[in-house]
């Protein structure tokens, strides 16, 4: 997802921090309509909550829309996407942002101040104000097009940031300190004298993937942007006691994209702070950073990757950026040195995500780490527990499943359901709740033994393991005096054997360690027994145990591996949970029927191929239709190239899927494939020509599905151009017309439209006052797509060259270009 960002609160919130009551305030609404969760930006990303942090994320193609606006004064966070063609009213986010009392000179006579961008064609623009004694904010509206706001000011001394990015510009931080006396003035930012400024590193092979720039004063204020990309920034050079310009540049392999990462990854912070000079570049050498490699595994199928970062500085804030990594492979990390960063994985759409620690490393080679090992299973959260208070139980366990190593998972599209029952009656039950929302059920007073059964299904069209986790719990509780977390017990498992598609590989044994514990005050906790499927769970086979270990040989016919794991503590409580597809094994992963359902009628864009240009902002649509006698309760479906294991370009759909139920056993799926970037999502000329469609679908009962890895195909192509002069004109009867032209097409890799070489061409002439062309000739384009040829002139009438297209290039015709006979 690169372009998300994330606005983080500083290092006093952790990600084991429990979320945070925070609101978030679209602009177009008044205070009092406050909507809690999630905001359209405009661009089809969104705000919204991620564990007390504020995240900015994509409309879920991995694709980049550009540049965010964004910052924080007058107790408001505003955030803008400016890498749009249309002006974009800011959103707010309302959050508690420490602001100095008013003072009596602020409550004396006021006079106007004009802001004023000059040397600039401004179409959207954000103004913060500070006084640069009190560092109190004061409000500007600057949703206005145009390149001017005023403010009324009392007397004193003024610091202030214009924020200046239009569509395909660069992003202008344009600063001045200015005082108001006792009449009104004009405050000028000359775009002219803004510098700019990065960081720059000694390896010629890597350039901006992503950054963050921006100004910070006193009081948690700040303004800047954050985004992706090799879009450039520039700032005012300034000299303001109490005022600090930020960068944070995440540098990659030149021409990275989603579909082929890079490498490694530059993660470089630098601070200006009270002066920025004139050259506003920061240099370090490769050899000066901290280093470590880290594996990121895949989760079912390869997939894309996003790991995002941030610099811990101190203030209230900071701004996650992010780059592809690649998934089922490593990346090698260069770091700033002594400077902790909060970090967050994302997998493929976004809604499967690990949240990592912070994490500072010194300078020189560190250890690696691996994320995302199987088997994705529930990770518990420090202060976050089912409780009993009195005879009150609160369920809140875990529905995003972390990985092997502990890395707390977050998941969207999970469904979770509880059921708590006491001697056969049930207290508590609900089906397909919420990831994470708490269930909360009155229990009889007095002790006694309860049965609580959790099941969390998930299903995304790229992770294929952890499916289904289902946790049974047997416990004692009784009436509490406070607030106490229920004696749940716990597990972790973790394999080794498995490579890095978390797979297991033929005549290799894989060994599964398991680890128990158990919330029950001073009590101790081990593992019983670990149990093995590979048809389903349909039978399972008991591994012999060496103190809570054991080693299994996985068939070579199994395409996944379920697992199922037992537990007790001293005290009697248990726990068995099973882990559906904890990891693949090394058979083929095929289509999946179980029940039913069925897919059919796959179209892709209205049956059409995909033509993608150079530019971004692209959409399409893809439809297909379910059925089952149950009826549907969702499906969805995205376009991959290469294998289905191991693809090398994917598309995902902006958002799930929407299943529109046409009868009470059919529905109509369509998937939104919204905001497609070729250059970021592709990159790749080579992926142009045929693709196919994973597509699944499932009954609304639960007890059928169908998942098809190649439901259909259809050509994804570079979008292509012909051009056509006919020359001179006017000709006399019987002398020579030579025709010209240009066949190009979309360059996903450069931009721009590079000429198709050395391919036929149809010259085609029209008689004026006919409405039919008929083929003259066919030319073949030179080695960089120019036509040329000669005919002879007869009659009036238009002449053209027309593309017949090719596997990876739709046709192309030109607009007929007359010539008048004489």
């Amino acid at each position: 997802m690169v372009g998300g960002i994330l606005l983080a609160p500083g290092p006093a919130t952790g990600h084991d921090a429990r979320p945070v009551a925070m609101a978030l305030v679209p602009s177009a609404q008044a205070a009092a309509a406050v909507t809690p969760g999630s905001v359209s930006l405009g661009d089809g990303e969104r705000v919204s909550l991620v564990d007390g942090d504020v995240r900015i994320t994509d409309s879920g193609t991995a694709d980049s829309t550009g540049t965010y606006a964004f910052g924080s004064a007058s107790g408001a966070l505003e955030v803008r996407p400016t890498a749009l063609p249309q002006q974009v009213r800011p959103t707010r986010l309302a959050v508690p942002t420490a602001r100095a009392a008013m003072s009596a000179a602020q409550a004396a006579a006021t006079y106007t101040v004009k802001l004023n961008i000059t040397n600039a064609d401004v179409t959207s623009k954000i103004f913060y104000v500070w006084n640069s004694t009190t560092w109190t904010s004061y409000a500007v509206d600057s949703d206005a097009i145009g390149p001017s706001a005023s403010l009324k000011l009392p007397p004193g001394d003024y610091f202030s940031v214009a924020l200046h990015s239009d569509w395909q510009r660069p992003s202008y931080l344009l600063t001045r300190s200015f005082k108001v006396g006792t009449a009104a003035t004009t405050v000028s930012f000359d775009e002219r004298a803004a510098k700019e400024t990065g960081i720059k590193v000694d390896d010629t092979t890597a350039a901006r993937e992503a950054s963050a720039v921006w100004i910070s004063v006193p009081g948690n204020g700040l303004a800047g942007f954050a985004g992706s990309g090799a879009g450039k920034v520039y700032v005012t050079p300034f000299s303001q006691t109490g005022a600090a310009l930020r960068i944070h540049d995440v540098l990659s392999r030149t021409g990275s994209t989603a579909s082929t990462p890079s490498p490694f990854r530059y993660d470089l912070t630098y601070a200006y702070t009270d002066t920025v000079p004139a050259v506003p570049v920061a240099s370090v050498k490769q050899a000066s950073l901290a280093k470590t490699v880290t594996r990121v595994n895949a989760p079912g199928t390869r997939t894309t990757a996003i790991l995002q970062t941030v610099p811990n500085l101190g203030e209230w804030t900071g701004v996650y950026v992010d780059s592809a990594v690649p998934v089922a492979g490593s990346v090698t990390e260069y770091v700033t040195p002594g400077v902790s960063y909060s970090r967050f994985l994302a997998y493929g759409t976004g809604d499967y995500s690990l949240q990592l620690p912070d994490r500072t490393l010194a300078a020189g080679t560190t250890p690696g780490e691996t994320l995302g090992a199987a088997p994705l299973q529930p990770v518990r959260i420090q202060g976050w527990a089912s409780q009993r208070s009195g005879n009150t139980v609160t369920l809140n366990e875990s529905g995003g499943l972390g990985d092997a190593d502990g890395h707390y998972g977050a998941d969207n599209r999970s469904a979770v359901s509880y059921r708590l029952t006491r001697d056969g009656v049930t207290y508590a039950q609900a089906e397909d709740a919420q990831v994470n929302h708490p269930l909360v059920a009155q229990l009889p007073s007095g002790s006694g033994t309860y049965t609580l059964e959790q099941t969390v299904d998930h299903r995304v069209p790229y992770r294929k393991l952890s499916t289904t986790v289902r946790n049974e719990w047997t416990f004692t509780s009784g009436t509490t005096s406070r607030a106490t977390s229920l004696p749940l017990v716990g597990t972790r498992v973790k394999l080794t054997g498995l490579n890095a598609s978390n797979r297991a590989v033929t005549a290799t044994p894989v060994t599964v360690t398991a680890s128990a514990d158990t919330l029950a005050p001073s009590a101790e906790a081990s593992v019983t027994g670990i149990e093995y499927s590979v048809d389903g769970g349909s039978s399972w086979t008991s591994l012999p145990l060496t103190g809570a270990t054991a080693s299994l040989t996985v068939p070579a016919t199994a395409a996944f591996v379920s697992l199922r794991v037992t537990a007790s503590d001293d005290r009697g409580d248990s726990l068995r949970r099973t882990i559906e597809r904890a990891f693949a094994g090394p058979g083929a992963q095929g289509d999946e029927t179980v029940g039913s359902t069925r897919i059919s009628k796959v179209v892709v864009n209205g049956g059409k191929a995909v033509e993608l240009s150079d530019q971004p902002l692209q959409e399409f649509k893809a439809t297909f239709t379910a059925t089952d006698p149950a009826g549907i309760a969702g499906g969805d479906m995205y376009l991959y190239h290469g294998s289905y294991d191991a693809p090398d370009g994917v598309l995902y759909g902006s958002w799930p899927a929407t299943c529109t139920e046409v009868s009470a056993t059919t529905s109509s799926c369509e998937t939104h494939f919204a905001y497609v970037s070729p250059r970021w999502t592709l990159g790749l000329n080579a992926l142009a020509g045929g693709w196919k469609i994973a597509a699944w679908a499932e009954s609304a009962d639960g007890s059928s599905l169908t998942d098809l890895h190649a439901a259909a195909s259809v050509p994804v192509q570079r979008d292509s151009a012909q051009t056509t002069d006919a020359a001179p004109e006017p000709v006399a009867k019987g002398k020579t017309i030579t025709v010209t032209g240009k066949l190009s097409r979309a360059n996903w890799e450069t931009g721009g439209y590079h000429g198709y070489a050395t391919q036929p061409v149809r010259l085609q002439f029209r008689k004026n006052g006919t409405t039919t062309y008929t083929t003259v000739k066919t030319v073949n384009t030179d080695g960089v797509g120019n036509l040329k040829t000669t005919v002879t002139a007869t009659v009036d009438g238009f002449w053209r060259y027309s593309f017949a297209g090719t596997a990876s290039t739709p046709p192309a015709t030109a607009a007929g270009d007359f010539v008048d006979v004489r």
